[in-house]
């Protein structure tokens, strides 16, 4: 008995994997009927915490008056500078100490509110003053089914799951997508959450844009033990001489 073989079936065999496989591989899958600037989440600006570090620049008319702020600007450099190379560590309990103004507390202030809040101290002694602050040690670890795992220093003030994901190189075609691990620090305390990347609804979420320290954990899927089989790291030369060896056959005939 002679099985015969339709190419157009085939064909659309193949196609109707390959759709199924690639639903599995992206993302927001649901992005169609939930569309619209509605549906994403506003970002609140960062609120500085104990453990963060402050790069606070102070910039005055006066050449020497800026020099005191910034200690590292050099005496024939510009009237202004990047405070503390190191930058000003938060303490425990919120508190950094600068120049001429002493203590402050920055727990829970944005770096907008505390270039507000140094400004108002600097000008009861200073004139025609910039205050500009930055948080320099904004880095988030990311683990798990990921091509590049590792910890990441973020750049700016915003940074979603999805710009720290493709830092990390995206996620490996065996990973879980619609189970994430995100372990964020509130108040001493670790939270865990799973978000879903299946799921448009993540873009509303608390945990879209990442916070310092947050740790984003991809747990594999149920094939990642069959993809790093050594059978399957073989099949497709296996398929290949298979294909070869029935074109052969056929040709033949």
């Amino acid at each position: 008995m002679k099985l015969k073989f339709s190419l157009p079936l085939i064909l659309a065999l193949l196609i109707v994997m390959g759709c199924a496989n690639t639903r599995k591989l992206t993302y927001f899958n649901d992005i169609a009927v939930a569309t619209g600037a509605d549906s994403l989440h506003r970002m609140q600006q960062l609120k500085i915490q104990p453990g963060d570090i402050l790069q606070i620049t102070i910039t005055t008319l006066d050449k020497e008056v800026s020099q005191m702020f910034n200690p590292n600007v050099a005496a024939s450099g510009p009237a202004s500078g990047s405070g503390i190379e190191q930058g000003y560590l938060v303490d425990s309990v919120g508190i950094i100490t600068l120049p001429v103004i002493g203590k402050i507390n920055v727990k829970n202030k944005t770096t907008t509110a505390i270039n507000d809040l140094v400004s108002q101290e600097l000008d009861k002694t200073v004139r025609s003053t910039y205050v500009s602050t930055r948080l320099v040690n904004f880095r988030v670890s990311v683990l798990g089914d990921v091509a590049h795992p590792g910890s990441f220093r973020i750049g700016a003030e915003r940074a979603s799951i999805l710009d720290v994901l493709s830092m990390a190189g995206d996620l490996n075609i065996t990973a879980k997508r619609d189970d994430i691990m995100i372990i964020r620090e509130i108040n001493g305390i670790k939270k865990y959450t799973s978000v879903n990347l299946n799921d448009s609804k993540t873009l509303s979420s608390d945990y879209y844009y990442l916070r310092n320290n947050d740790v984003i954990y991809v747990k594999p899927g149920p094939d990642r033990k069959f993809a790093t089989s050594k059978t399957v790291q073989l099949l497709p030369a296996i398929i290949g001489v298979i294909s070869l060896i029935t074109t052969i056959v056929i040709l033949n005939k």
